[in-house]
C-alpha cells in the first residue's frame, strides 16, 4: 500500500502522530498523517508537500508498549517496521512529543488519501 502510493519505503519525517489508542485487549491503533516532500518551493520559501495521506495502524494482541514523552499531536523523526518470529514491531523517535515502541502479532496498514 505505502509502496503503491510513495514508490518508495517511507520514513515518516516530519509526519504528525494524530491518535495512539491502546487495548490489552482488542485493536490498538496509531493514526499518523504524512506527505512526500518535493524539490519545489512555493512563494513563501518552503518546501511543496504532496502526497498527503493519513496511515491508520491497526495492531492486534499487542505484546510490548514502550512510550516517552507522551504528548499529541507528536512530530515523527523517523518511524521503523521490523518483523522478526512472527511480531511486528513498530518504533518511532519523536522530533516533538511522543517516541515509543510497540510490538504485536497482528498488523494492518490503512491509507486514506488526504490531510486529516
Amino acid at each position: 500500500m505505502l509502496l503503491a502510493w510513495f514508490g518508495r519505503v517511507p520514513r515518516f519525517h516530519d509526519a504528525e502522530l494524530l491518535e495512539i489508542t491502546l487495548a490489552s485487549k482488542g485493536e490498538s491503533v496509531l493514526r499518523i498523517h504524512t506527505w512526500e516532500m518535493t524539490n519545489q518551493v512555493d512563494d513563501r520559501g518552503y518546501f511543496v508537500l504532496d502526497k498527503h495521506v493519513v496511515v491508520t495502524i491497526t495492531l492486534h494482541s499487542v505484546t510490548e508498549i514502550s512510550l516517552s514523552d507522551f504528548d499529541l499531536p507528536g512530530i515523527i523523526g523517523s518511524l521503523e517496521v521490523t518483523s522478526q518470529d512472527g511480531v511486528y514491531q513498530l518504533e518511532w523517535d519523536g522530533s516533538y512529543g511522543v517516541s515509543g515502541t510497540l510490538s504485536a502479532k497482528q498488523m494492518q496498514m490503512e491509507l486514506k488519501p488526504g490531510k486529516p
